[in-house]
């Protein structure tokens, strides 16, 4: 492979003389593609266009600066990218790992859950310049959006059949403004470690992809991402079992990196994170389905909204025991 960045124009667009192949792969939110690229015969790369409009240059800075001291984490490797300032011109080319498999699997996320443990484990003050932001609002403003739409939480609650009385619960009102969590400790977060954004390779290693929302948060945020945040392309079912399964393997891993968390509060609070963190998703895809549904289907939201629901359900069920 030798200069491969010559296959992508000034204007960050690909240069169709310069590619045998091309297919796409997914669409991101703006309407660019992300796809496998072949140079010839059995020489493919994944091409990467900027996917969103808050990340410019991200994923290329985590990858040189972050991912770079950390080689224990799994994640593709970064074989060219745009210079940093780039914006809307910004791109990356990673490695080809081939066919992944991103369906739903105990062990697939029980080895996604420890290289979380790892990943939090990571001095997080050795990167200051990282953004305390993720992709979505941090879990203060969704609690306070939550409660400023309260009304309408309850009919979204009331339709899915769940129960409303929890949204009284003075600890969301704490979570709005500042105080709801007693774990301070703030991690190296990778920001969006959804179903879609792991996956388990052809030889059987579980990979963490799409790195440009990497930031500093509350280890609930990535737990929450990887155990309870359903999807519209990704279908998963997260069983009563499982979760606990996975807090518990992440506590262990957490263990053993030094890093400990005190059980019965991580549990506690991951629940309250997630029941907020869940009611809003319901609001966000009943909105999506008033507006026909954007760049997702109207089944995929259908099936998104059942799924939410069930692990709404779950961790409500989860702070009975653990509240």
């Amino acid at each position: 492979m030798r200069n491969i960045d010559a296959v992508v124009k000034a204007d960050g667009t690909l240069d169709e003389s310069k590619i045998w192949r091309r297919e796409p792969m997914y669409q991101g939110m703006n309407g660019q593609w992300v796809e496998r690229i072949y140079l010839a015969p059995g020489q493919s790369y994944i091409f990467k266009p900027l996917t969103n409009g808050e990340s410019a240059d991200r994923e290329a800075w985590v990858y040189r600066n972050v991912l770079a001291e950390l080689p224990e984490i799994p994640a593709p490797m970064l074989l060219a990218a745009s210079p940093e300032g780039s914006g809307a011109k910004s791109w990356a080319i990673f490695e080809d790992l081939g066919q992944l498999n991103h369906t739903y699997r105990l062990e697939y996320a029980r080895a996604a859950v420890r290289q979380l443990a790892r990943l939090h484990a990571a001095p997080v003050e050795q990167w200051p310049s990282l953004p305390a932001q993720g992709p979505k609002p941090g879990i203060g403003a969704i609690a306070a959006d939550v409660l400023n739409r309260r009304e309408e939480a309850l009919a979204v609650l009331g339709g899915q059949g769940l129960p409303v009385q929890w949204l009284d619960s003075e600890v969301i009102s704490a979570v709005r403004d500042g105080p709801g969590f007693t774990a301070k400790r703030q991690v190296l977060s990778h920001g969006d470690l959804h179903q879609g954004n792991y996956a388990v390779t052809g030889a059987g290693r579980v990979v963490l992809l799409d790195w440009e929302h990497t930031h500093r948060n509350l280890p609930y945020w990535d737990l929450y991402h990887l155990i309870d945040m359903s999807h519209p392309r990704f279908p998963k079912v997260m069983p009563a079992e499982d979760r606990m399964e996975l807090l518990e393997t992440y506590l262990a891993e957490a263990d053993k990196q030094g890093t400990p968390w005190v059980k019965d509060v991580l549990i506690r609070e991951y629940a309250w994170f997630a029941a907020i963190f869940s009611l809003w998703m319901l609001l966000l895809i009943e909105g999506d389905l008033r507006r026909g549904g954007g760049v997702w289907t109207k089944e995929g939201l259908l099936r998104q909204r059942e799924e939410t629901a069930k692990g709404l359900t779950g961790c409500l069920e989860l702070l009975e025991n653990h509240g």
